[in-house]
């Protein structure tokens, strides 16, 4: 099988090793104590009711009112709300935690060339969407080997080196996640209320086929193979 990165990193211009170094070299991260901060505030926010934001979910994000049902019912937190541009709000966070802008501004400092990325995605779980620990500013040129689109050993192969540094760096926040997603009463109520929407005529058996395929993921706790 052809495989165009293959084919770059063999015609000798740099060793994918190299390659990779430099992006892990160039993450941009949020400092830990400023991120640890966010993270309960974000808690507080997710707990208290507060706005907080997702990812939009489905085909023109037209099932996000799902996950926002979901919401209401595991949470009671009625106002999660739908990112304006499904990367409004984690720009504006790394923004502020890091200092650094993608776009000119008089109070951040201006980089280019740099993606915003979710290390573990997870994007429609409204504890990691904005988690400060999940978000960073990563070298363009290496972002499509974190992303969906792209298939490939070298792609796992940058993506664990990615997921493993982003987990060293925030272990103890990561782990409080994790914890929130394996909590036996967390995942009765999860399973509740799935079984209240399958009684609900409001909702049809394929979007709630699609919303519980989601959960799965989406709620799923974060492991990284540290070996």
């Amino acid at each position: 099988m052809g495989d165009a990165y293959v084919r770059f990193f063999n015609e000798g211009y740099i060793s994918k090793e190299n390659f990779f170094n430099f992006g892990l070299k160039e993450t941009i991260y949020a400092p830990y104590d400023k991120a640890e901060i966010e993270w309960n505030f974000l808690k507080n926010r997710i707990y208290g009711n507060e706005k907080v934001f997702i990812r939009g979910f489905g085909r023109d994000a037209n099932g996000t009112h799902l996950f926002q049902a979901l919401y209401k019912k595991l949470l009671s937190n009625h106002n999660v709300r739908k990112d304006s541009t499904n990367n409004a709000e984690p720009a504006k966070l790394i923004r502020s935690l890091t200092g650094y802008s993608k776009t000119q501004s008089s109070k951040f400092e201006s980089i280019r060339n740099y993606q915003i990325s979710h290390i573990f995605g997870r994007t429609k779980n409204v504890f990691a969407f904005t988690a400060p620990w999940n978000i960073v500013y990563m070298p363009k040129m290496l972002d499509p080997f974190t992303g969906h689109e792209a298939k490939g050993e070298m792609i796992d192969e940058y993506t664990l080196l990615f997921q493993r540094q982003g987990y060293h760096r925030f272990e103890k926040l990561i782990d409080e996640f994790n914890e929130i997603m394996i909590n036996p009463n967390f995942k009765e109520k999860v399973n509740e209320v799935l079984y209240s929407f399958h009684s609900n005529e409001t909702y049809s058996i394929k979007e709630l086929k699609k919303l519980e395929e989601a959960i799965n993921k989406e709620f799923s706790p974060i492991i990284v193979n540290q070996y």
